[in-house]
């Protein structure tokens, strides 16, 4: 399991433990219909605008990310932000970088593994916790999945990362 610590990651001022480790397959329903979508996805892949959204992935669009790389894969922007997601990165988060939202002990862990699917094309699952050492509203914890796979940009001529999360309540 790897294991960063962040600070002011969430609307607080405690600090924060992040933990994550890989799984092969999620618990939560919309994370594995994500996983399904991956695995049944058209033979030339999955495309922004065609795809996504659509009918096949409606279900859990309020769950789902859309990254964009830029600077040569340096950074992310992020292009579309699930209203079920606002619990993490709030209002306004679209357009920001994944620089800026993210904590940058777990960034370089990120982008190498987009690389990592950009060469090898496959769809990653992790278990994340984010501990508190101040509980806010009798909580001091919040954990939840993720899944991340490679889809095409609107006019196929980039890659960029799609993201579910779904939380555990």
């Amino acid at each position: 399991m790897s294991e960063f610590t962040l600070n002011n990651f969430i609307a607080s001022n405690a600090p924060l433990r992040e933990s994550f480790h890989r799984i092969d397959m999620p618990q939560r329903e919309d994370m594995r219909a994500l996983v399904t979508i991956w695995e049944n996805r058209p033979s030339d892949g999955l495309i922004v605008g065609r795809d996504i959204p659509s009918r096949a992935i409606a279900r859990v669009l309020s769950h789902i990310l859309l990254w964009e790389p830029v600077e040569d894969g340096a950074d992310l922007v992020l292009r579309l932000c699930g209203e079920g997601l606002r619990l993490r990165f709030g209002d306004g988060a679209v357009g920001k970088r994944f620089s800026e939202l993210i904590a940058p002990e777990i960034a370089p862990f990120f982008r190498d593994l987009g690389k990592g699917m950009l060469a090898k094309e496959y769809c990653a699952s992790f278990d994340i916790r984010l501990k508190r050492k101040v509980a806010i509203d009798g909580r001091n914890e919040l954990h939840f999945e993720l899944v991340v796979f490679p889809v095409w940009s609107p006019d196929r001529k980039a890659r960029w990362f799609l993201n579910g999360v779904s939380y555990f309540l």
